[in-house]
């Protein structure tokens, strides 16, 4: 390069000149472009400060904005100065600087003075306060603050301080400079108008121990804002007794929390030697005040939250609630419950109970199971007043965990039941599939089971369907008649699809029972569109569901619409359809087909004809059942079977007399005469008893079936009449007829003794002996010693009546009863003792082994010649 220059040039340059040429060059370009850089920057701040409008201003500070965002701003800091001083402190405010600068000094760990100069030379007076905190944070910027306050004069800075505060948090300390010079000025500014020029004053005068200072302290106690009387009562420190009563004073009168939350930690603090609410007449207000803030830690207060909690008031109610419960106690009360001390189990229902009306529960969320007393309380108190539902979930899955090892017994199982009852009351869907899971592991238990679907909850029915009809499926299921009666409850929105799905699904597919289930519940839904598929699908149910299904019918359906589809299915061909309305007619007492029901005596179908004669027999028509005697005949035995049933137990004396033939014809089955046995144990008629009398002689091969009959004739009119048999009879009858007296037990008792009352002496042997076989002689014996008075005159009544020695054998013992009507029966039952008939009696309770016995019996003999010679 040098060579080049030298060349053009025509000298020789030395180095060192070409160096210094291209310095100064380069300096030349950069002092150009610093200076046009310059340049542009004042122009753009001149813009801010030459802006005619709002509009001018806020586009000129946004373009300036645009160029010189914060950080690099603030890189500038020492040009702004110098523009400040030149154009007005507006330009450090308007572009932002003023907030940076603030920001730094407040936020640095290590804030220089330099920062805190521009702060306070340049930037707002708002920004003063700022500026005085972080000197009192910062010792090295303190002297720089003084400094600053000396220049400017201290008592505008103290007005200037107190203006600019607004109720931030600071140390006084700093302040207490204030106090030696400028006492009277900071407690004149205690009376200023602005609350926060009152809060400055008061804050620092609390360092101050002057008595006019605790004047102005006494009346700031007063101050209506809460923050003055917040720093006031944190700081007092008056003599000891008047302290006390000012913090006592606050924290029971004052209207704001965080007044009285500092009057309470200063009391936890310096006067819990006379802290004692309990002892201080408190109206209700000043007594929801101390409530609010009970110390977890303090026995008074707890103490004082026992005795709140019991408060008709739920005002006093609430605190002392949530302070129990935050404290533990209500967990405590829980916890410490047995099964086997109930008394302490409804004491502690009734306090938790009190907690849980000012919907206070958390202490239901977390507890031990202990032996199950802490579930029924929980259960108990969720099922009776509410809880919320995350409580209920607990509760769930802790009685369901108790009772997975437990057999449901009276004394747990209102755990179980009082649990469902609260998630059927207050259950959201995570209860519900909690429920879910509890079924379906109770699928075969038999006991839940039962709890279970008596408390299906209403709002649990989508959740609940597919485990439900699980269930339904489930050939073994132990409760399927209540599972159909749950499931008949459900909207039918849910329950239709799945019911039409097992009706028209294949039989391989869903089992007898389960279509029978289906049925049922499309009939307890109640709609009368599906009538019609429910009167079609009635040969599905058995016989025995009949009567059932058609009362269900009767009472949930429209007659006319059930009348118009049972005359169109009658005109259908289908046989088993026929027979099943007919069997459901006489239940629903719709009697407007009696004539198409007559005429299916004839119907070629047997099952028509079968379900024709009882359907005859429920509607009463038993004179056109007698003539109907024919059908006794009919080519299926079936029929005459069902014919043999109706017309023994209601058929006039020319029926049974074409029964007694069918008895005895030789080429007739013996079904059909089980069946006329059957019919004559349910009749009514005399003539039947004799018929069953002389099968129970004479056909030994139906002599079980007519003990059994007979046995189940045990009105009063029907035992008179075999015992008139039984009298009458050779002893092989009598002991055939017997083993019928003892059958009837204890059906027969109150029957045979009223016969027994009526006194027939021909009768009465048979009778005791009918009593003695059924061990009733020697339960009224036992009855003599019962405590009550009318028990015992009934069984010495009794016994008076039957003339036996095991009779007597008690009576004498009751001899000496106190009750003169008991002594009665005595004296006149010995009184029989006395004919001459009974003195074999006589002799041998006189002789009996049991020396009660003797000595009793001459006592009542005794008793009766002294009565016999008055």
């Amino acid at each position: 390069m040098t060579d080049l220059l030298n060349s053009i040039m025509g000298f020789d340059i030395p180095v060192w000149a070409l160096i210094a040429f291209f310095s100064v060059l380069v300096l030349l370009v950069l002092f150009i472009l610093w200076f046009v850089n310059t340049r542009i920057f004042k122009s753009r701040l001149r813009r801010i400060i030459n802006a005619k409008d709002e509009e001018q201003t806020a586009e000129a500070i946004k373009k300036f904005e645009l160029c010189y965002p914060g950080k690099k701003l603030i890189r500038y800091s020492r040009r702004m100065e110098r523009y400040s001083r030149q154009m007005g402190p507006q330009v450090v405010r308007e572009t932002g600087l003023a907030d940076m600068w603030l920001h730094k000094l407040t936020t640095s760990s290590l804030p220089r003075s330099s920062d805190l100069k521009r702060v306070l030379l340049y930037c707002p007076g708002s920004f003063l306060f700022k500026a005085f905190l972080a000197a009192g944070k910062h010792p090295r910027l303190q002297k720089t603050f003084n400094a600053w306050m000396e220049g400017v004069g201290e008592d505008k800075v103290i007005r200037l301080l107190s203006e600019t505060c607004r109720g931030e948090e600071f140390e006084p300390s700093y302040g207490r400079q204030f106090l030696e010079n400028h006492g009277e000025l900071l407690r004149e500014l205690t009376g200023e108008s602005e609350w926060y020029a009152r809060y400055f004053a008061y804050r620092i005068l609390t360092l101050d121990s002057e008595l006019l200072t605790e004047r102005s302290m006494e009346d700031g106690l007063c101050d209506p804002h809460p923050l003055i009387r917040k720093i006031i009562t944190e700081s007092i420190n008056f003599e000891r007794e008047k302290t006390w009563a000012v913090l006592w004073d606050k924290l029971i009168h004052d209207p704001v929390y965080e007044v009285r939350e500092a009057a309470r930690k200063r009391i936890g603090n310096e006067f819990m030697d006379v802290y004692s609410p309990k002892n201080n007449r408190l109206n209700d207000d000043e007594t929801a005040r101390v409530l609010e803030l009970l110390d977890p830690d303090c026995q008074e207060d707890r103490l004082f939250a026992m005795v709140s909690l019991e408060s008709v008031n739920k005002v006093l109610r609430f605190p002392a609630a949530a302070f129990m419960d935050k404290c533990g106690l209500l967990s405590s009360i829980l916890a410490k419950n047995t099964l086997d001390d109930p008394a302490t189990m409804d004491n502690t229902v009734t306090v938790l109970q009190k907690a849980l009306d000012v919907n206070v529960s958390a202490f239901l969320n977390e507890y031990s199971t202990g032996d199950g007393a802490p579930l029924m309380i929980a259960s108990r108190l969720l099922t009776d007043t509410g809880g919320t539902q995350e409580n209920i979930c607990y509760l769930q899955k802790k009685a369901f965990a108790y009772f997975s090892n437990k057999k449901a017994e009276p004394s747990n199982s209102e755990i179980y039941i009082k649990t469902l009852e609260a998630v059927a009351k207050n259950g959201n869907v995570k209860s519900f599939e909690l429920l879910a899971e509890e079924l379906s592991r109770r699928e075969n238990d038999q006991v839940f089971m039962k709890f279970l679907l008596e408390k299906i909850p209403e709002g649990a029915h989508a959740i609940l369907t597919p485990c439900l009809f699980r269930f339904l499926e489930n050939t073994s299921f132990p409760l399927r008649e209540e599972l159909v009666q749950v499931l008949g409850a459900f909207s039918a929105d849910i329950i239709l699809p799945k019911v039409f799905n097992i009706l028209n699904g294949r039989r391989s597919d869903f089992p007898h029972v389960v279509r029978i289930s289906a049925l049922k519940i499309l009939g307890l839904l109640r709609l009368p569109f599906n009538l019609q598929r429910i009167l079609e699908s009635l040969p599905t149910l058995k016989p025995e569901e009949m009567e059932v299904f058609g009362r269900l019918i009767a009472n949930c359906y429209p007659q006319d619409i059930f009348e118009e589809k049972v005359k169109a299915l009658f005109a259908t061909p289908d046989a088993r359809i026929r027979a099943s309305l007919i069997a459901i007619l006489p239940v629903t007492k719709n009697n407007s087909f009696t004539k198409e029901i007559r005429a299916s005596l004839k119907d070629v179908d047997p099952d028509v004809r079968v379900s024709a004669i009882k359907a005859l027999l429920g509607f009463g028509e038993i004179r056109l059942l007698n003539q109907e005697t024919s059908m006794l005949h009919d080519p299926v035995e079936r029929v005459r079977i069902a014919t043999a049933e109706v017309i023994s137990m209601h058929g006039n004396a020319a029926a049974l007399e074409i029964l007694k033939t069918v008895m005895s014809d030789p080429n007739e089955t013996d079904v059909v005469k089980i069946s006329v046995i059957a019919g004559l144990g349910q009749a009514s008629s005399a003539e039947g008893i004799s018929i069953l009398v002389s099968v129970l002689d004479a056909q030994s091969e139906f002599r079980d079936y007519a003990e059994k009959a007979l046995s189940s004739r045990t009105s009063k009119r029907d035992i008179t009449q075999l015992i008139d048999i039984f009298k009458d009879a050779e002893p092989p009858l009598r002991e055939k007829l017997i083993p019928v007296f003892k059958g009837m037990g204890r059906k027969a008792e109150p029957q045979v003794i009223e016969i027994l009352k009526d006194e027939v002496a021909s009768f009465k042997p048979y009778l005791v002996k009918i009593l003695e076989e059924t061990g009733y002689v020697d339960e009224a014996k036992r009855r003599l010693s019962n405590r009550n008075v009318e028990t015992r005159r009934e069984a010495a009544l009794l016994l008076s009546l039957m003339d036996t020695l095991p009779a007597f054998r008690g009576l004498v013992l009751a001899a000496k009863d106190p009750d003169q009507e008991v002594r009665v029966c005595v004296v006149k039952a010995l009184e029989k003792l006395k004919s001459g008939h009974s003195r074999e009696v006589l002799d041998k309770l006189k002789e009996d082994p049991d020396n009660r016995i003797r000595k009793y019996t001459h006592w009542a003999l005794e008793r009766l010649d002294s009565l016999s010679m008055e």
